[in-house]
């Protein structure tokens, strides 16, 4: 059956007989009687013709419409994961209740260093705890290889990309950023622990406490002997980690250029406690964490300015740090521990983020607690 030409003609080709003289709108055949079922097809396909070239724009435009939508759609969830993947569990400082839940913790070996003090925590267990949940997570303690290790030192080896994260006990500084920023990435600094400056003495001097005025005058040479003190009459023999470090710059700040010719330096704490235990007359200050528990010196209490208003920073015979007085800002002083990171979107700062959350969580800042320091949870 030919449609066109019986359009064509004005009439409708009979399906059964072919008849082709039937008028348009016949119901039935006149010559064999039997409906006309392509009647209605035959009459369509006309108008069907005519609307075909705007019924396949239609087509094409609604499915361009779905192919493209779809894609945007997906595209944008696709965004929306990776930015929520790297900005909350890759480069976020997030709280974590244990060190196990902490997310994107990388494999491999990972060099650190920074602020001795911070050596304590290692001691009190926190970074076993880290292995132990992460078996592939390994930290290496580095020291620089000239010069004692440090606050400093460690930043200039954060900077030349020689340390994953450092451990710092100052704040960073504009001249350290605009150096990070210089080559090619930032530092972020976040803090994980409060310490307190603890001065301690030779277990013989008994003297009820010292104010901060008094012991910033002895390591300006301005206090030379106990008895200036209301203690024996003894030179004050005092020792103390370099300028490189960063006690002398917490206690004398921007004086620190003032520190007397007559003090002796030594390399960290163990040196310390040992030099003062064994020197009459001698003394000495540091962060609370290696400090408390030591019973072969004499831990003094602390006055704000040039008071008398004594506070102890050890409670239960120098087993504990006084935290009430820590927290409640009875104790003169304090100051915050940082993690310093390499926001430099690579591994470096994966391991950095993930070392800092785990230090963070509840179970970590148990560790910073056991250590001697004030935990920030």
């Amino acid at each position: 059956m030919n449609s066109r030409e019986s359009n064509t003609k004005g009439t409708v080709i009979c399906g059964f007989c072919c008849y082709e003289a039937n008028p348009l709108g016949a119901s039935h055949c006149e010559k064999c009687g039997e409906t006309l079922i392509i009647n209605s097809i035959t009459e369509n396909n006309s108008e069907s013709q005519r609307s075909t070239p705007y019924r396949g724009w239609l087509i094409m435009s609604l499915a361009l419409v779905l192919v493209f939508g779809t894609g945007y759609f997906f595209w944008q969830q696709i965004k929306v994961l990776t930015t929520v993947s790297t900005s909350t569990n890759t480069t976020s400082i997030r709280l974590y209740n244990s060190i196990k839940e902490v997310p994107n913790v990388p494999k491999g070996t990972f060099n650190y260093g920074g602020a001795v003090l911070f050596a304590s925590i290692t001691a009190a267990g926190a970074h076993q705890a880290m292995t132990n949940a992460h078996p592939g997570f390994h930290l290496v303690y580095t020291e620089p290889t000239y010069g004692k290790p440090g606050n400093s030192r460690s930043l200039e080896m954060l900077l030349n990309n020689e340390l994953s994260f450092a451990q710092i006990a100052l704040p960073l500084t504009d001249i350290e950023y605009n150096k990070a920023k210089q080559r090619g990435f930032t530092l972020e600094q976040v803090p994980v622990a409060i310490d307190a400056i603890v001065a301690f003495s030779h277990p013989d001097i008994s003297i009820p406490g010292i104010s901060v005025d008094q012991l910033q005058d002895i390591y300006k040479g301005k206090i030379t002997n106990w008895s200036q003190l209301g203690g024996p009459d003894l030179p004050i023999i005092a020792f103390a980690r370099p300028k490189v470090a960063t006690l002398l710059h917490v206690l004398l700040g921007p004086e620190v250029d003032q520190v007397s010719p007559r003090v002796k330096y030594i390399r960290d704490y163990t040196e310390a406690i040992r030099k003062v235990a064994s020197t009459p007359g001698a003394i000495s200050f540091g962060g609370s964490g290696p400090l408390v528990g030591q019973k072969t010196i004499r831990t003094l209490a602390l006055a704000k300015a040039n008071s008398q208003d004594y506070v102890q920073p050890f409670i239960n015979n120098g087993s504990q740090i006084n935290a009430t007085a820590f927290k409640d800002g009875d104790y003169p002083m304090i100051r915050r521990l940082f993690i310093a990171i390499r926001r430099d979107g690579k591994i470096d700062e994966q391991a950095g983020v993930a070392y800092t959350n785990m230090l963070l969580s509840r179970e970590g800042q148990q560790f910073v607690e056991k250590a001697g320091f004030l935990p920030l949870r």
